[in-house]
């Protein structure tokens, strides 16, 4: 798992370009049973395609190579990465089974602008999603970013119906990490993959670098942005740890 934190933390475009592969062409089996376990919890909250986009839906199993591609379910089943599909700036197709805090289902429809409404300190984000659109729906275009953050859940996915245990100490945290891919292809689309790890928090902190590199990274934060990624407990954790 790579660390991506930053000293001081901001919320900015930090994309990189990309040559490698976009996702997991051997899925481990675990990832498609916990994705299976959320479709069938939570169905339609985290798989959703605009009305006549399923053209863009058979185009993203053909960029993925799988033989079912009926839907985007179908094809989400077949990686161990959640994925979407943009068109001309706009979410058109998604299968988050391991949303980070949304509902996925409410974002279909929106530019990249509106998604990125709520994000606490996210003006430069914002500011520059008419560029970042542009970029990532390039022909031939692929960029990576990471998005990092500490949680008391345990599981991959996050969705705000699961109650968030109260951590009391290190052991209660987990280090959670987005690893975000885009693929541009032709006629303004781009596809999105999103692998998501975690790791005990433990194994973290027992590393006297990245102990070091995360604490700094947490007390840089605004407290609007504590508030939303709820880290609140765990900067009063770790600081007294």
């Amino acid at each position: 798992m790579i660390i991506p934190v930053k000293v001081p933390f901001t919320v900015t475009a930090d994309m990189t370009k990309y040559a490698g592969p976009a996702f997991n062409s051997n899925p481990d089996s675990a990832y498609l049973q916990q994705k299976k376990e959320e479709l069938d919890t939570y169905g339609d909250e985290i798989c959703a395609t605009l009305g006549g986009r399923d053209e863009l839906v058979q185009q993203l199993g053909d960029y993925c190579g799988v033989k079912e591609k009926k839907d985007i379910s179908s094809i989400a089943m077949q990686l161990e990465e959640d994925v979407a599909i943009l068109h001309q700036g706009k979410l058109v197709s998604i299968c988050f089974c391991f949303p980070s805090g949304f509902v996925p289902r409410s974002k279909l429809g929106m530019i990249f602008f509106d998604m990125h409404l709520p994000v606490a300190d996210g003006n430069i984000l914002r500011a520059a999603s008419e560029k970042v659109t542009k970029l990532i729906s390039r022909e031939g275009s692929s960029f990576r970013r990471y998005v990092w953050t500490i949680t008391s859940l345990s599981g991959l996915s996050q969705h705000p119906a699961y109650t968030r245990p109260q951590p009391h100490c290190i052991s209660d945290l987990y280090f959670r990490t987005e690893t975000q891919t885009t693929v541009g292809l032709a006629n303004e689309i781009c596809l999105f993959f999103v692998k998501v790890e975690m790791k005990p928090f433990e194994s973290i902190w027992d590393d006297n670098d990245q102990r070091k590199l995360v604490l700094e990274s947490i007390n840089s934060m605004s407290e609007s942005v504590l508030d939303y990624k709820n880290l609140h407990k765990v900067k009063e954790i770790l600081n007294r740890s």
